[in-house]
């Protein structure tokens, strides 16, 4: 599985969240929606995540491929939990799942809260492995 397939395979299981949305070719996210972006977050709305893979392995003796994946969280202005509210859902949906389109397992493995940008919007991220199926971590 590349990279972008599997980027996308995570966005969409995020968006199972009730009120997460991902839309990658529109319309608009309207501001009362949690927007799931692939890669950087767009100024709007103020909820928001951006996920993105970082690094990975490919064992080609054992067919074995695992890849990073980091989320960056931002809540709503002046809500210091937010971010961390919006993890914790995330942690939720994604821990642990197993055998889901190429995916073998996700395991979160760190997480850091961030600082707040310039509208006082907190910010964390959450970074995971995801191990690749066997039958699909070949080229």
């Amino acid at each position: 599985m590349n990279d972008s397939t599997l980027t996308r395979l995570v966005c969409s299981l995020l968006a199972d969240l009730p009120g997460w949305e991902w839309r990658p070719l529109g319309p608009d996210y309207q501001d009362d929606e949690t927007a799931i972006f692939y890669g950087a977050i767009d100024a709007t709305p103020d909820r928001a995540i951006g996920a993105r893979v970082y690094s990975g392995t490919d064992d080609p003796v054992k067919v074995l491929s695992s890849r990073r994946m980091q989320l960056r969280f931002r809540g709503r202005p002046g809500r210091v939990d937010d971010a961390d509210n919006m993890a914790d859902l995330a942690f939720l949906r994604l821990q642990g799942v197993s055998r889901v389109g190429g995916i073998s397992g996700i395991r979160r493995e760190s997480m850091s809260p961030s600082t707040a940008d310039d509208t006082d919007r907190q910010q964390r991220t959450d970074n995971y492995t995801l191990i690749l199926d066997n039958q699909e971590a070949s080229p």
